[in-house]
């Protein structure tokens, strides 16, 4: 009944839309994430920054946003998801056009401290939402949700780079963030579509029951397990220290123009789309923990191979599309683990932790690398975090509990 109920759910309008706005969100999401990497150049040599002020604002923008994704859990009972995602979203694009005003470092720095609070609903919000309203298809909504903010990520560079030759990076900030505002304005249009059975409960009731699922996760030790393989990667998530380090290393080590940085750059996110539907593949015949070590095990090795990279390649564009392939599969097929281990009415809750839990190592990572390539160069900063992939692997040898394979 419930996967008949389910289906119904997927083919309306509504469902369609659903899946179009959050699928959309989560694209512009990533997409001025992403941009970031091209823009940079140009505002380190306007405003006068350095790799260190990079790292802090990558630092700050992302613990600000892994701070809110942890209250959501409790927020949803009282407001709409729509509303939530809504808002999020017209902060985020207010914030990002006031980039583009940027007159100097502090200017900028606070301008991605508000994008960070913007973009905070995306990952929790979005992902707890079409796992419950596609229920029997959840799999594959959130594929594609992780998918288009793939999409994002690899479209940016490329896109971003031409645009500055048309509009400067000023012009690049005032455009995406004016699409992410429209889409937050659409959130509210179809909040009513966004509504779910959890909120038709008294509020009385929601009460305890937000901070009892919160309990009952961090109680369950397989979820904090598989939260904090999540949070072990240096890499993978989107918004860490690929966007923010590997096109400057491409520009001033190899000596390339932005636009040949960023073509360079879109070999990753080829291997970020093709990867996770791999390994995906392979976890759902395979035993899934297994094969999570497995990419791990790549993902460190890839790694180390990119530190060294001296030169463009036929080895460097392999090296690249392997790399991106092996380092996103992780927040992937954690997810499909996570998915296992819950009911659906923990899902807000356990998004809402995995995701914070996961995103809490960003802003070390980012200062890390930034500080290793200060005064070591890129090929020592990447040695060092390839290890933290090693580490994963090894935090999964404590996960007894077989899940619950579903259909």
């Amino acid at each position: 009944m419930n996967e008949t109920r389910s289906t119904v759910r997927e083919n309306t309008l509504g469902g369609k839309a659903i899946f179009g706005i959050v699928c959309g969100a989560h694209f512009i999401n990533h997409f001025q994430s992403a941009m970031l990497g091209v823009i940079y150049p140009l505002m380190m040599k306007e405003l006068g920054m350095g790799y260190m002020a990079i790292a802090s604002l990558a630092a700050v923008y992302n613990t600000l946003g892994n701070v809110f994704q942890a209250l959501y859990g409790f927020i949803v009972p009282y407001v709409r998801r729509g509303v939530i995602l809504g808002l999020g979203n017209c902060v985020l694009g207010l914030s990002v056009v006031a980039s583009g005003f940027a007159s100097s470092y502090q200017h900028f720095f606070t301008t991605r401290l508000l994008g960070g609070v913007g973009s905070s609903p995306q990952h929790p919000i979005g992902s707890s939402m079409l796992a419950s309203y596609f229920g029997s298809a959840r799999g594959r909504a959130l594929a594609f949700h992780s998918t288009a903010g793939q999409m994002g990520s690899l479209l940016a560079p490329l896109l971003a780079a031409l645009a500055i030759t048309w509009v400067g990076w000023r012009g690049v900030f005032w455009t995406v963030g004016a699409l992410a505002t429209v889409i937050g304005m659409i959130c509210f249009v179809f909040r009513d579509s966004f509504h779910t059975s959890s909120a038709n409960q008294a509020t009385s009731r929601l009460t305890p029951l937000g901070w009892e699922a919160y309990k009952k996760c961090l109680k369950n030790k397989d979820i904090l397990l598989v939260s904090l393989v999540f949070m072990a990667g240096a890499a993978g998530r989107g918004q860490d220290i690929n966007e923010v380090y590997i096109i400057p290393h491409f520009v001033h080590d190899f000596h390339l123009d932005i636009t040949y940085g960023a073509f360079l750059f879109t070999f990753i996110q080829v291997g970020s789309l093709c990867g996770p539907f791999v390994w995906g593949w392979v976890s759902d015949r395979f035993d899934r923990k297994l094969v999570i070590q497995m990419s791990l095990l790549v993902s460190a090795l890839s790694t180390l191979w990119l530190a060294w990279q001296e030169a463009i390649s036929a080895s460097l564009f392999v090296n690249l599309v392997i790399y991106g392939a092996s380092v996103t599969s992780r927040q992937t097929l954690t997810q499909a683990l996570l998915s296992d281990l819950v009911g659906e009415e923990l899902f807000d809750a356990a998004f809402s932790l995995y995701y914070f839990i996961g995103f809490v190592s960003i802003p070390f990572w980012t200062v890390i690398t930034g500080g290793i390539m200060t005064k070591y160069g890129f090929g020592p900063a990447f040695s060092v975090i390839s290890i933290s992939y090693l580490l994963g692997m090894g935090l999964l040898t404590f996960l007894r509990r077989t899940p619950v394979q579903r259909s």
